[in-house]
């Protein structure tokens, strides 16, 4: 998801795609590259912008940005780009310990380092100094949680200066004031305080003794970490579930238990003991310690077979058994009230069958066509367009049942409406009302009459759900702020000091975020808006907005409601994250959007990475994704720039790339307009704020605006893919890689394609016979399905010339099969 007003370019980690970059160039003698930018997702940083370049110290071989503000106590993601070209792996992360300006040192020969310095750009600082209480463990380091770090329990340590007194530096203006207490790593184990201390800035730091009369709680270990590491991990009901917990300490722990439902409650439970649910025991298996001794033990447990259709919450918790008190994985609470909840699904894991064929049209409502006027109540056309783009453009339902025969005529089976409740903005995303649709768009009952005429053209409609957050304009925050913990909805949210600060999406404050393990939160949500969009309203299934933010045991449930409703449904997620974060959604979501597949062909179409890369890179990919789960691919989207844009609108390299998506497995999206060439009008990397606005431009429906071509291309395409089995259900194998050239194929029974990119500068001639290292020759034809040229073999070759820049398709009749 991208909103217009929140300068966030969601996560584009997981994308490549080359920017201009304003950098001082450097020469080749000094540094390996000329230019690096970093980017993030912080206020003062972007995914999709250079507006935070690095500058080279040549006597260190670093490089280095200005101070940038960052807020203290949130974890922000970025990454580094160097000469336009992003760096691999996932996206590295920091905490900043307080409020203030950082500086990020990116070192060319340690490229995944993580070296970010608090900036000396205040103008006062003070020294806390801390004498612990004679309980505290020395193994355990002190921590401050304050107004310059939100609060945070574990992310600002203390430095040990002798015995029992700890020291940490705090910067901030002169005169402002620190509100702060102490903990031992974390709200649990905070002192014995009625209220805040408070310190203030100077220009010369000034030291506050301070002792701490003790601890409301001692922490029992220094890590219990489990993590969803269980198996297997689609279980059915034959199966029993091993788990397996990792805990690091230095006194002893030697036992452990998971307590356990089946009935979608929440477990609860302490040292062996199950208040609610079972409890079965954790072993030790296995201890190691290392010189400082520290000790890291692994503990496995069984939750034993359940029937299909179960749903498994689940804590775990260690202690020693000569001692009180207990810790929970994976947030290290010791009361099972606190503590991390676990879940997954007990049955048949499959996703619908029409889910993996289908071929999805993605509608962005506001910007698809305008079929009813009066409701253009926000438009204002007398502003400039890149002024109206920030705003309402005048789309709504009633245009996109008007182009629904449009849609249908390029062959597509499913339609992705974008988020249409009430609220504040053109986009969607900052609902106001979940039950209703907003009048710039139309009415539910419109919206009803869209899904039936669809239906009608057996075409099935999946909604944009946002589950994790609403606009601070929504009548249950209202209530909330109004109130505090007199409203019915306090709960809803997580309020960290009533009534202005609250747990946010992406610390945006217009977006207080739902807190989906309440329980009248989730029972609202997965009882009362799910069944309304599927029954009232008759969608097939979701999109699932920023999947990531509610937890595993939030999907669980929602799984089970909604495939309870209809077991046909598909709900996919978006998570815009790294291979091993997407697949844990596998189990609890149908699929997901495939972010990795977007960003493999970028490189290879557009930053002309070469096939070898490629070719690897989709190995990973589509090796990793269990059988039944649908990754759904796409070139671009609402929350990046167009493909075309980036591709400086050369039509040849979007068809090669959709050749690339349309034979790749998954169910691929056409985001509107991507069909008939839709570009930008402005360049998002020229404006700091509302960059999105240049990738949700209005569909030209005038054929002189439209690449009828392109247009074409994509009903080819579309129809191919319907007519081949292969390319929707079929294995993927790489034959061949080498720097140009990449040759895969999708293989059933009785349908072989294969496919064959050439990417290099000059046409190219291969033989199949050889790649596939076939030692006996058969009789083989090679039926195209872009160009007209049949190929066959004779005299046991099988010779295929391949023009420059270009992909090609082939059904194969004969036997080939790599030996």
């Amino acid at each position: 998801m991208k909103h217009n007003l929140l300068r966030l370019g969601l996560l584009l980690f997981l994308l490549v795609f080359v920017q201009s970059v304003a950098q001082v160039a450097v020469s080749a003698d000094e540094s390996s590259y000329d230019s690096v930018v970093i980017r993030g997702n912080a206020e003062s940083l972007d995914w999709s912008s250079n507006n935070n370049p690095l500058t080279y110290n040549e006597d260190e071989g670093k490089w280095r940005t200005d101070p940038i503000e960052l807020k203290g106590g949130k974890m922000i993601e970025f990454k580094y780009v160097y000469d336009g070209t992003w760096m691999e792996g996932s996206n590295l992360e920091f905490t900043p310990p307080q409020d203030g300006d950082y500086v990020f040192t990116f070192d060319p020969d340690n490229e995944r380092s993580i070296d970010v310095k608090l900036a000396d750009t205040s103008s006062g600082s003070l020294t806390l100094n801390l004498k612990v209480p004679e309980e505290t463990p020395d193994w355990v380091t002190p921590t401050v949680a304050s107004n310059k770090n939100d609060f945070n329990y574990s992310v600002s340590p203390m430095k040990k200066v002798d015995g029992d007194t700890f020291q940490l530096e705090v910067r901030g203006e002169a005169g402002d004031t620190l509100e702060y207490v102490y903990s031992l790593g974390g709200k649990s184990y905070k002192e014995e305080i009625n209220s805040n201390r408070e310190a203030v800035f100077t220009k010369d730091n000034k030291v506050y003794k301070d002792v701490a009369a003790g601890w409301e709680t001692i922490p029992v270990a220094e890590e219990v970490y489990h993590d969803f590491n269980y198996e297997p991990y689609t279980p059915d009901q034959h199966d029993n579930v091993t788990l397996k917990v990792t805990v690091k300490h230095y006194g002893p722990i030697d036992e452990g238990a998971v307590y356990y439902t089946t009935d979608g409650s929440s477990p609860d439970g302490k040292r062996g003991e199950a208040d609610n649910g079972k409890m079965a025991p954790l072993i030790i298996k296995e201890t190691d310690t290392n010189e400082e001794g520290l000790q890291t033990s692994v503990f496995e447990g069984t939750i034993p077979k359940q029937k299909n259709k179960t749903r498994i919450k689940y804590k775990t918790d260690v202690w020693n058994s000569e001692s009180s008190g207990s810790q929970f994985a994976d947030n290290n609470e010791l009361s099972s009230e606190e503590a991390t909840e676990f879940a997954f699904y007990v049955d048949e894991y499959e996703s619908p069958e029409w889910a993996q064929e289908s071929i999805i049209y993605q509608v962005f409502v506001d910007r698809f066509h305008d079929g009813e006027e009066s409701n253009n109540t926000s438009v204002d056309p007398s502003l400039p367009k890149e002024e109206q783009l920030k705003g309402w453009m005048g789309g709504d339902l009633q245009g996109v049942i008007e182009k629904l025969d449009y849609i249908d005529s390029l062959g597509v089976n499913t339609l992705w409406v974008s988020p249409i409740y009430e609220g504040p903005y053109s986009h969607g995303y900052h609902p106001t009302d979940f039950l209703n649709i907003d009048d710039h768009f139309g009415s539910n009952e419109l919206m009803k009459e869209l899904v039936k005429l669809a239906h009608k053209k057996d075409m099935k409609v999946v909604y944009d759900l946002v589950p994790n957050h609403v606009s601070e304009q929504h009548n249950f925050f209202q209530d909330a702020v109004d109130k505090g913990e007199d409203s019915d909805y306090y709960d809803w949210f997580t309020f960290t000091n009533w009534p202005n600060e609250y747990d946010t999406f992406e610390g945006v404050q217009e977006l207080p975020e739902l807190n989906n393990d309440n329980a009248d939160t989730r029972e609202y949500m997965i009882d009362t808006v799910v069944p309304f969009w599927m029954d009232e309203i008759g969608v097939d299934g979701f999109r699932l907005d920023y999947a990531k933010g509610p937890s595993h045991s939030f999907w669980v449930d929602f799984r089970h409601e909604v495939k309870q409703q209809n077991p046909e449904a598909f709900i996919f997620g978006e998570v815009w994250d790294e291979l091993d974060k997407i697949n844990s959604y596998t189990g609890k979501l149908d699929g997901a959007i495939d972010f990795e597949t977007q960003s493999a062909i970028y490189d290879a179409m557009i930053d002309g990475n070469s096939m070898n890369d490629f070719g690897t890179s989709l190995e990973t990919i589509f090796d990793s994704y269990h059988d039944e789960f649908v990754p759904a691919t796409f070139l671009d989207n609402h929350d990046m720039p167009r493909f075309i844009y980036e591709a400086e609108g050369d039509i040849d390299t979007v068809k090669n790339a959709a050749a690339l998506q349309f034979t790749l497995p998954g169910a691929p999206i056409i985001y509107y307009g991507d069909e008939v060439g839709l570009s930008q009008s402005g360049d998002h990397n020229l404006v700091d704020e509302w960059k999105d606005r240049y990738y949700r431009e209005m569909m030209p429906w005038d054929e002189e605006d439209q690449n009828l071509d392109l247009r074409s291309h994509y009903q080819k395409l579309i129809q191919i893919r319907k007519d081949h089995p292969a390319l929707t259900r079929g294995e993927f194998d790489v034959i061949h890689t080498e720097e140009d050239i990449l040759v895969y194929e999708r293989t059933l029974p009785q349908n072989k394609i294969v496919v064959v990119v050439n990417q290099g500068e000059k046409d190219q001639t291969i033989d199949l016979f050889d790649l596939y290292n076939q030692q006996t020759p058969n009789n083989v034809k090679l039926l195209p399905l872009l160009n007209e040229k049949e190929q066959r073999s004779q005299k046991g070759e099988l010779p295929l010339t391949i023009e420059t820049q270009s992909v090609e398709m082939y059904e194969v009749k004969g036997k080939l099969k790599s030996n």
